[in-house]
């Protein structure tokens, strides 16, 4: 109806325990690298100086700009979007709509965004350059935090391996060794198996229905979770993940109108804007006391499998104020290592199989038949592996199992591998197949009905959506739709 209001969602300072709206002054002080690319909008000019723009080229010059003061330019497109909304999300202006006051986290930090222009050959040397020229300046910045969404890099997602041979770990070893505290997504979907390692705080998301309200929240149904490929468990905290309100910056304005952060992405650009506010309220605390605060004293989810508790900034606060010192690093155990992937490939620990079967798989060693034999194995991320590997059936026969093995597959990231190798190659006699996986709780699952639906124009999309509870919603126009065909 076009009188009824809008549902709107509490602001994140609320959801994450804050007991009133943060101070203007929040996070002062604190400076904070982001790795992503941002563009100029009329929602960051407050900001001037304190937000810098560093560009490393493939030639390894540096470009260093203050966007904050630059005309938005309508040929970008969403690029640099995901950047911005990881900024407005941590020093967006007040601002108000409907009676709810909205305000950032730590709007006097000062915020470095580097492009080292990813997920291309060469990025982690890009990447080491960019912080090195960042470091080189951080008494003028006071470089706190490091911000890595998409820590991953060129990595392949389902393959498993030691953490330390990652690019964007490499790069960011110098600022670890520093004392810098680096926060990164966790991931957003269980398609994939690696996750960060030990040293950053990782930090997963839960649903909580856009309430700040603890009795209604609950465990987001896709979320990954589990040991990396050094055999530690991951992530350590959780925050929200769905509608996470913004100033409106997809386009260049629409007064009352918001956008939304998402996805892990947005857990962690709370995380760390919690972070940067309490560094600045506590200015003698320690990175090493901050990271175990933050989980020693979250609320966790009762008879939850996955034991991150979610972020709480109240009880930060209460226990930063009696006293809380506990200064330790947590214990971790060496990271295993395979040495013979063929010997290991029988070893009962999932992780070091999963680390086996990803190298005999990446040299071309693993046959299909064998590759089908660990589809079956009790480990998911092993199934996921051989999935993943097996790429798309060969035949119908393999088709018919691909349909089967689906319809038994409990674990949600390898339907979504099932799913993906069935789309290609998919027909149209294949709609009755298609449609009942619309509502599947894995994002991967969904998203390649859709991609059935769309190689046929006179079918109907499916609408994609990150909210869990929206998804019978979206279903729905295409459930009517097949019952009249």
């Amino acid at each position: 109806m076009n009188g009824m209001k809008k549902k709107r969602h509490e602001p994140t300072w609320a959801r994450l325990g804050f007991s009133q709206q943060p101070e203007e002054e929040g996070g002062k002080g604190i400076g904070i690298v982001i790795i992503d690319t941002i563009r100029p909008h009329h929602t960051i000019r407050h900001l001037g100086s304190r937000l810098q723009y560093i560009s490393v080229k493939d030639d390894l010059s540096i470009n260093c700009r203050e966007i904050a003061c630059e005309a938005p330019n309508d040929a970008d497109g969403d690029k640099g979007e995901h950047g911005l909304m990881a900024v407005l999300a941590l020093a967006h202006q007040p601002f108000e709509i409907d009676g709810i006051k909205y305000a950032s986290l730590s709007p006097a930090a000062t915020f470095i965004v580097l492009d080292h222009n990813a997920f291309k050959e060469g990025e982690g040397e890009r990447l080491q350059h960019g912080l090195n020229y960042i470091l080189d300046r951080s008494d003028e910045w006071n470089i706190r935090i490091i911000l890595s969404m998409g820590w991953h890099a060129l990595d392949d997602g389902v393959l498993l391996k030691n953490t330390s041979e990652n690019s964007t770990v490499q790069a960011l070893a110098s600022a670890v060794k520093r004392g810098i505290l680096v926060i990164c997504a966790n991931g957003n979907t269980r398609l994939d198996n690696i996750m960060p390692p030990i040293a950053y705080l990782a930090v997963g998301g839960y649903n909580d229905h856009g309430s700040a309200d603890l009795a209604v929240h609950s465990p987001y149904p896709d979320e990954p979770w589990g040991r990396n490929g050094d055999g530690h468990l991951r992530p350590d905290v959780l925050a929200p993940r769905v509608y996470l309100p913004i100033p409106y910056c997809e386009t260049m304005e629409k007064p009352d109108e918001l956008s939304y952060f998402w996805g892990t992405s947005g857990a962690s650009t709370l995380v760390t804007g919690v972070c940067a506010y309490l560094l600045g309220k506590y200015p003698n605390l320690s990175i090493d006391i901050l990271r175990n605060v933050v989980v020693d004293v979250g609320v966790p989810f009762a008879g939850h499998n996955n034991p991150a508790p979610r972020i709480n900034v109240a009880n930060i606060i209460r226990a930063l104020d009696n006293g809380y010192c506990k200064r330790d690093v947590p214990a971790s155990a060496c990271p295993i290592m395979v040495t013979d992937p063929h010997k290991s490939l029988a070893s009962c620990d999932e992780i070091e199989k999963g680390l086996a079967l990803s190298i005999l798989v990446k040299d071309g060693q693993c046959g299909r038949e064998q590759l089908w034999e660990m589809a079956a194995d009790h480990s998911s991320i092993v199934r996921k592996i051989a999935v993943s590997a097996l790429d798309k059936p060969k035949d119908d026969k393999e088709r018919k199992r691909y349909w089967e093995n689906l319809h038994k597959e409990r674990e949600g990231g390898v339907r979504g591998w099932y799913a993906f190798g069935l789309l290609h190659d998919a027909t149209r006699d294949e709609v009755a197949l298609w449609i009942r996986w619309a509502t599947d709780l894995n994002w991967t699952v969904r998203w390649c009905v859709n991609g059935y639906l769309s190689k046929f124009p006179e079918f109907p999309v499916l609408e994609k959506t990150h909210d869990p509870d929206s998804i019978l919603n979206k279903a729905q126009p295409i459930f009517e739709w097949y019952e009249k065909i």
